[in-house]
């Protein structure tokens, strides 16, 4: 059909234009895309016709003939792919790069689910670490363990009331260095929304069958433990209802333990809104450390407001607690105790609440440093809420009375512990490398003074045989092995003052014997006031099985405490302090 009729028949039929477009490279003749030759068709027969005789050629097909004129003589897209132009345009293409392990299969998620049940933690661990798609599907969604009902991993940690293994995988699954793992990529690219949003899927994912979630299980069921690992993460969604529009607050203890009173007030404490009682400090130090309000992780503290002020952060916090009990946990830790005065005999147990008192205020003004946490950690241990503090050697929060901060501990000194040694190691070499020669007459002079005794003058005519004339030891020539010490009997020797005696303890027959070799402590070869510190937040009882690194330290200490106690008693420093000043 001619060109000028289909213009003037512009979308007269319901079939439309079918416009061919023929590439340049691929065209025989250069004029067959001019307007006077275009490629336009009302019948797609006639333009299928055309694609058979040009393999390249492109059918598209238009309402108007305007745009099948434009699709035919440039095709558009044309444009994009020529040489000359000094722009592309290209779109980014988004590559989402798979797991680098295998997913497991039936059976080995049937063993893992058996190993969560059992409640062995390091196999769990183990495996998690040794394999990522445990916890995390091809989908980027926690692992189903248990089809039909479709638990994952937390659902039947939960439902067995293992808190040790509902934090182990939270925390796992939270962790950065967990999710590279996985994913496998490299580079500046970060993991921490991947993390957080894999912690609220685990958190807040039902199951099939009750439409639960964890914190069902462990509330049902009077996992109180659980019920605090749960809630101290802020992800943690308590309003979630079930099947029944029950939320977990509802169905406290509704499966077991329904008579325990105590046991449902403790969970229904904790399902309440949590908060936390901290301690705020300025790193360069040129304010007082306070006791901040209570804050709850749905409304965070504000402060750092102007920028004219030191910044402070937080560097210890007590909690979770329930409002009221923050409340009274910060004014016990913040009012400073008042003495009593009064001639009032006063009973035996408010006699000791105030000499508590007084020592809090004693350990707040002797300590800068560690006071106020040395107090809240007290008043943590009394209310029976966790306590967390930072450590700058560690460079994270820990608390060394529960097991996760003496691992952490532990694995600090055993790295310092084996750096030391290699020194010590690189020394012993060092003068293993003296000449025979050398080391023998040091050896002849280390014996000879060990024969020197020491006589005061009112012991002269007593002793006058006995005494060694110290200018003929010392007096060695490398020739002469036969010399011979020759006494003198007009010769005076005076006894310095002697040494006081070593206060021994009762306790040191319980410790076992401290592993020889260089003493080493938490940031120098010497004991600082960080290892007191330290010393002051351990638990006594150690196991040294378990921790042997942290025991061989608090041996160390323990010894060096009982030989100097001024040195570590820092209330007799303050009250010198005191007593020098005008």
């Amino acid at each position: 059909m001619d060109n000028e009729h289909l213009k003037n028949h512009n979308l007269t039929n319901g079939t439309g234009f079918h416009a061919v477009y023929i590439p340049y490279e691929n065209n025989e003749s250069l004029d067959n895309n001019t307007k006077n030759n275009l490629h336009i068709y009302t019948n797609k027969i006639d333009a299928l016709k055309v694609i058979k005789e040009h393999k390249t050629g492109r059918l598209k097909t238009f309402k108007t003939y305007t745009d099948a004129e434009e699709y035919a003589t440039t095709g558009h897209e044309q444009i994009y792919n020529c040489p000359n132009n000094s722009f592309n345009v290209g779109v980014p293409v988004i590559e989402e790069k798979s797991s680098n392990f295998k997913g497991p299969k039936t059976q080995d998620l049937i063993c893992f689910k058996k190993l969560i049940e059992s409640g062995d933690l390091d196999a769990v661990k183990d495996t998690i670490w040794g394999n990522p798609r445990y916890l995390i599907s091809s989908g980027d969604t926690p692992a189903i363990l248990q089809e039909g009902c479709r638990y994952n991993a937390l659902h039947i940690a939960a439902k067995a009331g293992w808190a040790d293994i509902c934090e182990l995988i939270l925390n796992t699954v939270g962790d950065t260095e967990f999710m590279q793992l996985f994913y496998g990529e490299e580079g500046n690219k970060s993991y921490v929304d991947r993390a957080d949003v894999m912690l609220d899927l685990y958190l807040n994912t039902p199951d099939k069958g009750l439409n639960e979630t964890p914190l069902h299980f462990a509330v049902k069921f009077g996992f109180r433990d659980v019920v605090k690992v749960f809630v101290s993460y802020s992800q943690c969604i308590k309003t979630l209802t079930n099947k029944f529009g029950q939320a977990p607050i509802d169905m406290i203890c509704k499966r077991k333990c329904q008579g325990n009173e105590l046991l449902i007030k403790e969970i229904h404490m904790l399902l309440e809104e949590q908060y936390y009682v901290p301690v705020l400090r300025a790193d360069d130090k040129t304010m007082q450390p306070t006791i901040g309000e209570p804050f709850s992780p749905t409304s965070p503290l504000n402060f750092n407001n102007d920028p004219i002020s030191p910044r402070v952060k937080v560097r210890a916090f007590a909690g979770p607690m329930t409002k009221s009990q923050a409340v009274e946990f910060r004014k016990k830790w913040k009012t400073p105790p008042r003495r009593c005065i009064t001639p009032i005999k006063k009973d035996i147990q408010e006699i000791s609440i105030l000499n508590s008192s007084n020592e809090n205020l004693t350990l707040r003004l002797q300590d800068t440093e560690k006071g106020l946490e040395r107090i809240g950690r007290n008043l943590a241990e009394e209310y029976q809420v966790s306590w967390k503090e930072y450590w700058h050697f560690l460079n994270d929060f820990a608390d060394f009375h529960c097991v996760d901060g003496l691992a952490k501990l532990e694995k600090y000194l055993e790295q310092r512990f084996i750096k030391q040694s290699y020194y010590c190691d690189k020394k012993t070499t060092t003068k293993t490398d003296l000449k025979p020669e050398f080391v023998d007459e040091l050896d002849k002079l280390c014996l000879k003074l060990q024969s020197i005794s020491l006589f005061n003058k009112s012991d002269e005519n007593d002793n006058d045989g006995n005494v060694m004339n110290l200018s003929g030891i010392i007096n060695l020539s490398d020739d002469s092995d036969e010399n011979k010490l020759k006494i003198e009997n007009n010769d005076e020797f005076f006894t310095p003052p002697s040494t006081p005696p070593l206060i021994h303890s009762d306790s040191e027959d319980d410790m076992y014997a401290a592993e020889e070799g260089c003493t080493l402590f938490i940031e120098d070869d010497i004991p600082t006031r960080i290892d007191y510190a330290v010393y002051n937040a351990v638990s006594p009882s150690v196991d040294p099985d378990t921790y042997p690194n942290i025991y061989r330290w608090r041996h160390e200490m323990q010894l060096i405490m009982k030989r100097d106690r001024h040195s570590f008693n820092v209330a007799n420093t303050i009250r010198r302090k005191l007593l020098m000043s005008p």
